[in-house]
């Protein structure tokens, strides 16, 4: 069994948020909750934005309150009313939502309506290695901020579930002895760990993975 630990050159710790229904516990939230089956098809994107903005608002109160106006612990029923909310403003097209910046605009205009003002920062196709996509990740992560990722297109069909998709980053690993990096990400309700070797130096040049957060 591999072993994880967390990169020495950070300093941060796994984000957490968990979503309860009775006594099941979610990862986030998922596309499947929506009520329409086309939402259920390209609700990746609103999740996402769901995630980052409720969890900001939970984790940061005085700042981000107005974002989730639901207290308490995060239950099913509420962030599924915050998913639905939030796809009015983070709207996927015919083909998905395939652009970071439309995402981050999407969130930023979900944010203003309630009077929150969000620094977004944004790793587009701009960047070429995955020290750039570390350094970025890892400089959310040391500010407890969680991170939306783009997926489109992999060769890899490990990744086959992965790409037209949106997930959000809520962890960096390092298994030492082999000096690969993971991704823990909440993807349809649930955690799972994701290769970011593989994921980003066995795509092709056409292949593009963005990422983005908010401050």
């Amino acid at each position: 069994m591999e072993s994880f630990i967390t990169p020495k050159s950070t300093n941060f710790e796994e984000i957490q948020f968990n979503i309860y229904d009775s006594k099941t516990s979610y990862y986030g939230g998922s596309q499947y909750w929506f009520p329409k089956k086309f939402h259920k098809l390209s609700g990746c994107g609103p999740v996402a934005a769901a995630n980052i903005t409720a969890y900001l608002a939970q984790t940061f109160e005085d700042k981000y309150h107005a974002l989730y106006p639901y207290k308490g612990i995060a239950n099913k029923v509420d962030f599924t009313f915050h998913m639905i909310e939030i796809r009015k403003y983070v709207k996927p097209g015919i083909f998905g939502l395939t652009s970071v910046r439309k995402f981050s605009d999407s969130v930023l205009a979900f944010a203003k309506k309630r009077g929150v003002s969000l620094v977004p920062h944004i790793l587009d196709d701009n960047a070429s290695t995955m020290q750039d996509a570390i350094n970025f990740i890892s400089k959310a992560l040391s500010q407890k901020l969680p991170i939306a990722i783009l997926v489109l297109k992999h060769p890899l069909v490990e990744f086959k579930e992965y790409t037209w998709h949106w997930m959000t980053i809520t962890d960096l690993l390092l298994n030492s002895k082999y000096n690969i990096y993971y991704l823990s990400v909440s993807t349809y309700g649930e955690r799972r760990d994701i290769n970011l070797d593989l994921l980003w130096n066995q795509r092709r040049s056409k292949d593009i993975i963005n990422l983005a957060y908010f401050t």
